[in-house]
């Protein structure tokens, strides 16, 4: 039903139901002392291929929930364009990611502490890390209660990736089965957000369905914010469109907005704040120079390496007929087998060459090797059907930056996104770094017994010059864009304060991975979600001050 005239006021207002926005609205419907308005441009559903952990296949290619974004022909990659899924749907990216569950480094946060960041100094994030999760290690690292089931799916992961973790150990890299501890390096099982049942736990399902029964909370899907309501450098709410109709609500006392890395920084600019001359450029009048907005954009880079295989892989398990019905009745009856899981089992974090001083490249074990690339809308991404596993690279901490900026004033048109991947050097080097490492693996005892042959890219491509073009020509990114509207005290190189509002307005902040400071060592969801956690945390702080 939509909203009537005497419901057009709130006050708080968040764009973007995704991994941080959700977390942000149920806590703060949930304080009880603030009615909020949770605004998504995609659908509410969540049906069997969201809830199905290996659906994420079905998703990435399902333009009904998700953006299929792409970006600009890639520079140093040969004029590629790279894939940019995004979550559109309520549960954002959270309802269509693998799934795989980090947080980062004591390090990492350390450094944006370091840059002026008190607010997110390790021990606030390790906090708010707590309060979000419910996680099958119990000890003082780790949060019990939260609304986020955190597992390992080692029992239900394929056995091959034992030959993976014991090559590990026979070149000396230590077994770790516990990335969010206290040590990141090693190879182990990777921890899901997969609750023990077998199914997705987004953001949607731990924060939402408890929001949903509040006389506080408002959740308005298939709504998309066309622009900002601005007057003297204030936000007083939003325009949205739903249904062919624009809407205007306004916001007693703060938009919030969780758009993303992608969305963000685009709402922004449409509606005037931003870089004045990109904005000029595209036809919209500039109401705040923020020259940062849309700049700085970081993400992860990776590299697979396919084998075929002496023994039975997933492929064998989902990729005909009666395997995919074998997997379907192990699903539905027990809530196990191949589809109560995603397809990175394990992996974990190593040097790239013995002269690093730290862990700097994160791999990734897939037992399934198949076709990523665009199919028809909502179409499978299909298993190939012989027996081979992949083993990827990237480099946790990528020097390159991006941008995003506008195609129009139109928020219906997608940004122009440019990743500039190995645009600086030191990241090729990383890379062909990392060729040698996931090379000696593959020739550690363990995995050569089980190993027919490497056929991506062949052992025929060995020299520095030669992996150099395969890399530029087979790489890709590994779907974590962040930083496109950073935290900073500089307000010429940053979007954002310590206390995540935007320099220079008033009613107005962000909340999602764009305002990272640089990206982080893993996977991004979980960092959302507790940059979620934590903007609640600040704004409820800042409401009682």
């Amino acid at each position: 039903m939509p909203l009537q005239e005497n419901q057009l006021l709130f006050d708080y207002v968040i764009v973007g139901a995704g991994s941080a926005g959700c977390v942000l609205a149920g806590n703060l419907s949930a304080s009880g002392k603030h009615s909020v308005l949770l605004l998504e441009a995609g659908p509410d559903l969540n049906g069997f291929w969201i809830k199905t952990p290996l659906g994420y296949g079905h998703s990435i290619f399902n333009n009904a929930v998700n953006w299929m974004y792409a970006s600009e022909p890639e520079a140093a990659l040969g004029g590629r364009t790279m894939p940019v899924p995004r979550g559109k749907i309520v549960g954002g990216s959270s309802a269509i990611n693998a799934m795989v569950y980090m947080r980062g480094t004591k390090t990492d946060y350390d450094e944006w502490e370091q840059g002026g960041l008190p607010d997110w100094a390790w021990d606030k994030v390790l906090s708010s890390y707590k309060k979000i999760e419910d996680h099958c290690v119990r000890d003082d690292w780790h949060g019990t209660g939260g609304p986020l089931q955190v597992n390992s799916r080692a029992s239900v992961a394929h056995p091959i990736c034992d030959a993976f973790l014991e090559a590990g150990q026979q070149l000396q890299i230590p077994r770790n089965d516990d990335f969010n501890g206290e040590c990141v390096g090693g190879l182990g099982y990777y921890h899901h957000t997969i609750c023990t049942s077998g199914k997705r736990v987004s953001a949607a399902r731990g924060w939402l369905e408890p929001a949903r029964r509040r006389s506080n909370f408002r959740l308005e899907p298939n709504a998309q914010v066309v622009r900002l309501e601005i007057s003297d450098n204030e936000v007083s709410g939003v325009v949205y469109r739903q249904n062919d109709h624009l809407i205007t609500v306004k916001a007693r006392r703060e938009v919030v907005l969780a758009c993303g890395a992608i969305n963000t920084p685009q709402l922004l600019m449409v509606s005037g704040i931003g870089p004045g001359a990109q904005l000029g450029d595209a036809g919209v009048e500039v109401r705040h120079e923020l020259p940062a907005v849309g700049q700085h954009m970081q993400d992860h880079f990776a590299y697979d390496m396919h084998f075929r295989s002496r023994v039975p892989t997933m492929n064998q398990q989902i990729g005909s007929w009666h395997g995919k019905l074998r997997a379907g009745l192990q699903y539905h009856l027990f809530g196990s087998g191949p589809l109560s899981s995603g397809t990175t089992h394990a992996g974990g974090f190593v040097k790239s060459a013995p002269s690093r001083d730290k862990p700097n490249l994160q791999l990734y074990f897939s037992p399934l090797t198949r076709d990523l690339q665009p199919g028809a809308p909502g179409s499978m991404a299909q298993a190939d059907p012989y027996p081979a596993f992949s083993i990827g690279a990237c480099n946790t901490r990528p020097k390159s930056r991006g941008d995003i900026s506008l195609r129009s004033h139109d928020m219906r048109d997608a940004p122009l996104i440019r990743f500039n991947f190995l645009d600086d050097p030191d990241d090729l080097a990383e890379m062909i770094e990392g060729v040698r490492t996931l090379r000696a693996l593959a020739d550690a005892p363990s995995l050569r017994r089980i190993i027919e042959r490497e056929y991506l890219p062949g052992p025929d491509v060995n020299l520095d010059e030669e992996l150099d073009q395969d890399i530029r020509a087979r790489g890709y990114s590994i779907y974590h864009p962040c930083s496109t509207c950073r935290m900073g005290g500089e307000k010429t190189q940053s979007v954002v304060n310590s206390r995540l509002k935007v320099h220079g307005m008033e009613g107005l902040r962000i909340a999602d991975a764009s305002v990272m400071p640089f990206v982080l060592t893993g996977n991004l969801n979980g960092p959302s979600m507790m940059i979620g956690q934590r903007a609640s945390e600040i704004i409820l702080e800042d409401s009682n001050a």
